[in-house]
């Protein structure tokens, strides 16, 4: 875990998003700095899953800016398809290929995209795979491995994108009681590696150990920001304690 003294990946101004007549993000604002594991908290409904996904523009914002490295993605003839290779994204529901063996999903990305030749991409992909405790399953096809074991290989293939930061939208949230603690011990061990992240989770104890930062939103907004200390030991808002009673 970073203090925030790196530079700014990521700046979120004024950002807003709406289905229809719902606004579902109402004028978010923050940062994000190199090395920093912020964690975003709050209740089901609270726009945390649509705040990630706006930030990688897989649901394209109704106003606000997105600066990246200082850059608005927002604006017209910007490179998203770039951008987005920046950017790593970890979903709940892991999304491999089924038709792919383990290693052949964590290879596909960098090959592909990245333009990676295959000798070098299977030595990034193999480093990646061990870090997450995966390295002996690359020839397993992803019906083969448990939801903990899919969500391990989802982000070592995210890691070997090389992203800037990577988005974590509720990363254990369809898995097992029994899993949880081995893709969240994955993670903490990525954060102790210096990687930026945004991680959307309901594992409270997680937030509180891993961050640097916590966010908790409420109904749109961010309701309150701080420290895990700050947050957790003394939140300012009432709402803020009514979600945190019994963390």
């Amino acid at each position: 875990m970073s203090s925030t003294g790196g530079k700014i990946i990521l700046e979120v101004s004024h950002l807003k998003k709406s289905f229809g007549d719902n606004e579902v993000l109402k004028d978010i604002n923050f940062t994000v700095h190199a090395g920093e594991i912020i964690s975003i908290i709050g209740s089901s409904g609270s726009g945390k899953s649509t705040l990630l996904r706006s930030i990688n523009l897989l649901e394209t914002p109704t106003a606000g800016k997105i600066l990246f490295h200082g850059q608005n993605v927002l604006a017209p003839k910007y490179n998203i398809a770039e951008y987005r290779t920046h950017l790593g994204m970890v979903f709940q529901s892991f999304n491999l290929f089924d038709n792919l063996n383990v290693l052949q999903n964590v290879m596909v990305g960098p090959t592909v995209v990245l333009k990676m030749n295959k000798k070098t991409a299977r030595r990034a992909a193999l480093a990646n795979l061990q870090k997450v405790d995966m390295d002996s399953f690359i020839n397993a096809k992803p019906n083969q491995l448990s939801g903990g074991q899919k969500q391990r290989v989802a982000i070592a293939r995210a890691i070997s994108m090389n992203p800037d930061m990577i988005l974590f939208d509720e990363p254990t949230s369809a898995l097992d009681p029994e899993m949880v603690g081995e893709v969240l011990d994955v993670i903490e061990n990525l954060a102790k590696s210096g990687l930026t992240m945004a991680i959307v989770t309901h594992e409270m104890r997680f937030a509180r150990h891993v961050s640097d930062r916590v966010i908790f939103m409420d109904q749109g907004i961010i309701l309150e920001e701080g420290t895990p200390d700050q947050l957790f030991n003394h939140p300012k808002n009432q709402r803020t304690r009514e979600f945190l009673t019994g963390f």
